[in-house]
């Protein structure tokens, strides 16, 4: 019975270090959090841009085929 007394006589110094100890570390922790989100979107971004600039690739050598094929149905259709 001893120990719990002691136990609801820390609980109140407790609470109070706890949100002593948040209030001093939420400041680090929206910067850490920022930073993180800064971090993560430039990230984000290369990757975006590189997908982007595969899909060119790819357009371009579809398109290359595509005019190729006509190119060669028009020579065909001239010279018959």
């Amino acid at each position: 019975m001893a120990t719990l007394a002691r136990l609801q006589a820390r609980s109140s110094t407790v609470g109070n270090q706890y949100y002593f100890r948040n209030s001093v570390v939420d400041p680090f922790r929206k910067k850490e959090n920022d930073a993180a989100v800064k971090i993560q979107s430039w990230f984000r971004g290369c990757q975006v841009r590189a997908y982007i600039r595969h899909l060119n690739r790819i357009v371009t050598i579809i398109q290359k085929w595509w005019r190729s094929f006509l190119g060669r149905k028009q020579y065909q259709l001239t010279v018959q």
